[in-house]
This record gives structure tokens, C-alpha cells and sequence, in this order.
């Protein structure tokens, strides 16, 4: 026989932490899916993941800013050092993202590589390019960059420290990766 007068305890909270580290690239997304398919079916209630990336494709970029915002469970995202190119269109997928105070953030617009070119695959890069940075300004639109921002962002790499990515938008909070004590920490990067 059970008292109805004395509550159940409460469930506690089902909050992992990880880490990704590498490119932005197929095999990235493939492995962020992974793991939202796997939080999603353990009951996981938040997923904080620490951030790093050099960059990568644009449209694995822009995959996994899709992934990210449609993620079964809340999920906040931190810069622990740099995120740079893709991987900061990457990172605008999620609700919540946070930086250490000492990490940086890097955008600029879409580069295709030299090669040997015709004129028809000259033009069909031009093209793309043009696509790929349509996109990503599309995503770039939801921060505030100064007018300052937005001139060096159109002729060269622009970096921001953590806070004037949190003055323009980018960063939700300041604050560093601190998984509990004892925490067990799965991994999402590069092998």
C-alpha cells in the first residue's frame, strides 16, 4: 500500500554531454544524425555539446544548421575555441549557443579552389558560388553585424572575439563548457 500524500521523486534530469571536434563535412552530419537519433531514444532532456571547427562545405554546413535546429531534444552548442567558416553557419542551428570568453568565431564568403577550368566550368562554379553564398547569408541575416562587420565580411575573412559575437547575435550567453564532475562525455569528431 502506497500514501498518496507523499510525491513520487521527481525524475532527474537526462543531460549528456559531448564533444565535436573536426570538419564540417557528410561524415560530420552523418554522425550529429547519430546522435540525435540516439538522445532521442534514451530520453535524453539536454544535449550540451562543445564546438570546434576549422570549417568545411557549405552544404554540409548548411545541413547540419538544419539538423540542428530541428534536434529532438533541446541541445546548446559551445565554442571552446574557434569556429570558423562553415562550421559558424554550422553553429546558428542551434537555440542556444555559448562561448568561452576566449574563443573566436570566423566568417567570410564562399572561395571554390583553383583548378583547371574551361569556360563552361568557370562559369558553372561561378554559379554555385553564388548559390552557396546566397545560402549562408540567408542563415547570416538572423545576427546583427555592424556595418563595419559587413564590409570586411564582403572582401575578407571576418573575425569576432566571443563577445562581439554576443553583441552581434551570435552567441546566446558567455560561459564555459563545464561538464559535471563525473560526467561521461561521448565524442562526435573526426576518428
Amino acid at each position: 500500500m502506497t500514501d498518496s500524500a507523499i510525491p513520487a521523486p521527481a525524475k532527474p534530469d537526462n543531460e549528456i554531454y559531448g564533444i565535436f571536434a573536426g570538419p564540417i563535412d557528410q561524415a560530420a552530419v552523418a554522425r550529429v544524425a547519430n546522435g540525435a537519433a540516439v538522445a532521442s531514444s534514451n530520453g535524453v532532456t539536454h544535449c550540451h555539446l562543445a564546438f570546434q571547427s576549422s570549417g568545411g562545405t557549405v552544404p554540409d554546413g548548411v545541413a547540419l544548421y538544419n539538423l540542428l535546429r530541428a534536434f529532438p531534444v533541446p541541445i546548446t552548442l559551445y565554442n571552446i575555441g574557434s569556429i570558423a567558416s562553415a562550421g559558424v553557419i554550422a553553429y546558428l542551428g542551434a537555440g542556444n549557443r555559448v562561448s568561452s570568453r576566449l574563443a573566436t568565431f570566423m566568417i567570410h564568403r564562399t572561395t571554390s579552389p583553383p583548378q583547371g577550368m574551361t569556360s563552361e566550368r568557370l562559369r558553372a562554379t561561378v554559379r554555385s558560388v553564388e548559390i552557396d553564398d546566397a545560402r549562408t547569408e540567408e542563415i547570416l541575416r538572423g545576427i546583427n553585424l555592424t556595418k563595419e562587420n559587413r564590409d570586411v565580411h564582403q572582401i575578407a575573412d571576418l573575425w569576432l572575439s566571443s563577445a562581439e559575437a554576443k553583441e552581434v547575435g551570435l552567441v546566446t550567453e558567455i560561459a564555459e563548457f563545464a561538464p559535471p564532475k563525473g560526467t561521461s562525455l561521448f565524442f562526435l569528431g573526426a576518428a
